[in-house]
This record gives structure tokens, C-alpha cells and sequence, in this order.
């Protein structure tokens, strides 16, 4: 496993969903008594590729006791292309009535994948499991994991780069870089202050260091769990390409 997978994997075990994922939109759902216009409507109009079906109307937040299954647009769809029904029959004919996997908000992210490849959804519930916060799908976690887990694990990368490039020029001993008496951003005054010894090559020093500052703020948005732009991911990638 490389410096990149790992971080990935490090950062997949850390953060939990609560502080990765929105949980705290209205979860989109429909009643089993619903017609199935209802259903398809939702999900076609929200991207959805699942529906939570529930026994009776939520007041405020979905109580898990209240789940009856899921309806699928697939599921819909196939029926749709093999015979002629009514989009006004109840929501209840189309139910899948399979196991339904569940976590907690807590979970962390690299907890949900192995359930991820058992179904294609996982009910992520409040700690105490009383409500539902939301249904997330492996598409959830794609976009996740291209939004925030690569972007992190490349930053990752390009600190132990400039970290690793400081110890072995004689810069930094070893125990100072690895312990907690530097930041990133101490370690890119370092290397600007001696970019000299650090046989860079062809690269300019100007445009490196301008790009290494753009690398610390989307740092700084990751540790906050935010979410980056196009152009700090832009930046990442430009720095990790000078860096390979």
C-alpha cells in the first residue's frame, strides 16, 4: 500500500458520517399508501435511486419504527417495460421487503463499505437508533470519497514529500519533522527559506511556493470538513503532478 492508499484508508477510519455526509436534510421518503407517481416523482426530481417507504406520516423526524422497506426506480422501471400499471397504484406493491442494513452516525466511513457490497443503501440512524437521518447509496459514497478522501490523501502526500525532503537535505532532523513541534505551514517556510538545498531542479521557486500556500488554505478547509472548491482541487492536483 502506497503513502496515498494509506492516508485514504487513515481517513476513511477517522472521520465518521456525521461530519462527511449532510444528515440533516429532511429525509426524502413516501408513504406505502402513496401512489407510485408520488414515488417516482421524488426520485426523479432529487436523483435518487431509492425511496425510504414508511408506515405513516413522519410529524417531524422519520422514527426507524415507522420503516416498512425501500422502493427502487429500477424495480419500477423493469415493471413499467414488461406490463401496462396504473402509476396510481399504492407505493406498498413495490416494496423490497430484503434485510435493511443500518449504522450510526458515528460509524465511520471505512465501517459502512463491506454493508455497501451486501446492498445497494444503508439507513444511517441517529446513536440512540430511534431516527433516521438519511438512506446514503454507494453513488453517496463515490462522490464522497472523490470530494474529500482523495483530496486528503494527496495532501497527505505532498506534507510527507516536503516533510521527507527537509530531513534529507539536512533541514529538519528527523524526530523535529515527525513530532508535533511543526505545522504544514511551518514546514513551506522551510522550504522556501532553503529551496536552494533542496535541488528542485527545473521547477520555479516563485510559482512552487505560490502553489504549496494554495495546497496549506484547502488544507486548512479539509480540516474543517468542508468541502473544496474546483480550484483548491485544481491546485492539489497541480502540485501532486510536479511532485510525481
Amino acid at each position: 500500500m502506497d503513502k496515498q492508499e494509506s492516508a485514504a484508508c487513515d481517513y476513511m477510519s477517522s472521520h465518521v458520517l456525521k461530519n462527511l455526509i449532510n444528515l440533516d436534510e429532511d429525509v426524502a421518503c413516501v408513504l406505502e399508501s402513496d401512489p407510485l407517481s408520488v414515488a417516482t416523482t421524488i426520485m426523479l426530481s432529487k436523483g435518487f435511486s431509492q425511496l425510504l417507504v414508511l408506515k405513516r406520516k413522519p410529524n417531524n423526524m422519520v422514527l426507524r419504527e415507522n420503516i416498512v422497506g425501500v422502493v427502487s426506480l429500477q424495480s419500477i422501471v423493469s415493471q413499467l417495460a414488461v406490463s401496462d400499471i396504473s402509476m396510481k397504484v399504492a407505493v406498498r406493491e413495490f416494496v423490497e421487503h430484503g434485510q435493511i442494513y443500518m449504522c450510526v452516525e458515528d460509524n465511520n466511513l471505512l465501517s459502512v463499505l463491506d454493508d455497501l457490497e451486501k446492498s445497494e443503501y444503508i439507513v444511517v440512524l441517529d446513536n440512540k437508533r430511534t431516527f433516521v437521518k438519511r438512506l446514503i447509496t454507494a453513488f453517496d459514497i463515490a462522490v464522497l470519497y472523490k470530494q474529500k478522501v482523495i483530496p486528503y490523501s494527496q495532501i497527505e502526500f505532498i506534507e510527507c514529500f516536503i516533510r521527507d525532503r527537509l530531513i534529507k537535505f539536512g533541514v529538519l532532523p528527523s524526530n523535529d519533522a515527525y513530532g508535533e513541534k511543526f505545522v504544514f505551514s511551518d514546514f513551506i517556510s522551510l522550504f522556501a527559506k532553503n529551496w536552494q538545498k533542496l535541488e528542485m531542479g527545473s521547477l520555479d521557486y516563485s510559482l512552487f511556493v505560490q502553489l504549496l500556500e494554495k495546497v496549506r488554505v484547502a488544507r486548512n478547509a479539509m480540516m474543517h470538513f468542508r468541502t473544496l472548491d474546483i480550484a483548491s482541487r485544481n491546485s492539489i492536483e497541480e502540485m501532486i503532478r510536479l511532485l510525481n
